[in-house]
């Protein structure tokens, strides 16, 4: 039996568990040593230098108009909607015979607050703007949201741990009597690549990331109280 079959597996393995540990204690010292109160107060700071830097294409969508915040968002996706695309994706591997994969992803995609209106933008694979929808004052007046926390989560959290935990408001409409729903989330989707993790500036960038993102949920309350999630 050729043992080096095994090596490399092994090997992998190994790198993925030490990997993830690693990860783990990063996290854990980012929750413990971050100052949420103060880096809230530099928010607008560092929405300028987001809307400055990695995402400028947000401007260019918008046209010039005024971003008062924004934030990451999706489309509700699920578990059903996963099988579907898995179908649809081996049928249509199935056609080319199997000379070529397709796989369904899920890309990037923003709601951004402007002079009281919702900004829904959604992305190709490629990065390029794919949808914009608008939503009013008066769809925005008549939505309902309430919120969702990730579940990997929180009994026994201490209150630092809990306040950073990451949340998804659903936004839902009723457009032509069609129920819409819109998830937005607490903080922009983690927006460097894997090297990232490993640089200095990790936890400030998941901070800034937070601040930013959280922003977009309450600056919208504030224009329109009926989207404050009923406890």
């Amino acid at each position: 039996m050729d043992f080096s079959l095994f090596i490399i597996p092994a090997i992998v393995l190994s790198l993925g568990f030490a990997l993830m540990f690693y990860m783990m204690n990063k996290n854990k010292k980012h929750v413990t040593s971050q100052d949420l109160a103060t880096e809230r107060l530099s928010s607008a700071v560092y929405q300028k230098e987001y809307l400055d830097s990695e995402y400028n294409y947000i401007k260019d969508w918008m046209r010039n108009a005024p971003i008062d915040a924004f934030t990451s968002a999706t489309i509700p996706y699920t578990g059903m909607d996963k099988a579907k695309d898995v179908g649809k994706d081996l049928l249509k591997s199935a056609l080319t015979l199997g000379t070529v994969k397709f796989r369904t992803v899920e890309t990037p995609s923003f709601v951004v607050l402007s002079e009281g209106k919702m900004h829904y933008f959604s992305t190709t694979v490629e990065g390029d703007l794919k949808e914009h929808l608008i939503f009013n004052a008066d769809r925005l007046s008549n939505a309902i949201v309430t919120s969702e926390v990730e579940k990997n989560n929180s009994e026994g959290a201490t209150s630092k741990s809990t306040e950073i935990l990451a949340k998804k408001y659903i936004f839902t409409f009723n457009i032509d009597g069609q129920s819409t729903a819109i998830e937005v989330h607490d903080r922009i989707a983690f927006n460097s690549d894997v090297t990232s993790m490993f640089g200095n500036n990790y936890s400030l960038m998941l901070t800034k990331n937070q601040v930013v993102g959280e922003t977009f949920y309450n600056k919208i309350i504030e224009i329109y109280p009926n989207l404050i999630v009923k406890k």
